[in-house]
């Protein structure tokens, strides 16, 4: 009779340790998740008002400078903050394939945050974030559709510099604003 005991038991336990690893990682939206997000009056953009400042990012491997090959014109920029600091995105509401959702505020913290610019214009900003509550990563960008300052896009999971070794990183989508001739 002890044997099943144990066995019921060890399931039991399986599941509860399994209950939070099965909790939403990224961002909490009521009803459901997606890949793209948009709100018509932008996202507000989290970190950036009391960033401490802007880096360039520069690779090396063994000790010798290389850098990543972007599409031409675009550049990466580090946007610096303490390390223990923590970022907050409100609740919002946006559309989802014509239907208004809600995402419910998140705290995180940062591990990451990085300014996309083609050819000086910022155009989208990407997260590496930590939620608090399950051990696990998210990244959001968070993209100008337009070329007015809005950044109404928001995709997750968002495009952050980790790539397989010998390979760059991928780049937010560029916005058609930025892909037509200066006239």
């Amino acid at each position: 009779m002890a044997l099943p005991r144990q066995i019921v038991l060890v399931g039991l336990a399986l599941c509860f340790c399994s209950l939070p690893s099965s909790a939403q990682c990224g961002f909490a939206i009521v009803p459901a998740t997606d890949k793209h997000w948009y709100r018509n009056e932008g996202w507000t953009i989290p970190g950036l008002s009391d960033a401490k400042g802007f880096a360039s990012i520069h690779r090396t491997i063994d000790g010798k400078p290389k850098d990543w090959v972007w599409p031409e014109g675009i550049t990466v920029k580090w946007v610096a903050h303490d390390e223990s600091y923590d970022i907050q995105f409100p609740d919002a509401i946006f559309q989802e394939d014509g239907s208004r959702k809600r995402m419910l505020p998140r705290r995180f913290k940062l591990y990451r945050m990085f300014r996309w610019e083609m050819n000086g214009s910022p155009y989208a900003y990407s997260y590496e974030l930590g939620p608090y509550d399950i051990a696990c990563s998210a990244s959001v960008d968070l993209i100008d559709d337009r070329g007015d300052g809005k950044f109404r896009l928001l995709i997750s999971p968002g495009h952050t510099l980790m790539s397989l070794p010998g390979r760059n990183p991928e780049v937010p989508p560029v916005p058609e604003w930025l892909q037509k001739p200066k006239s």
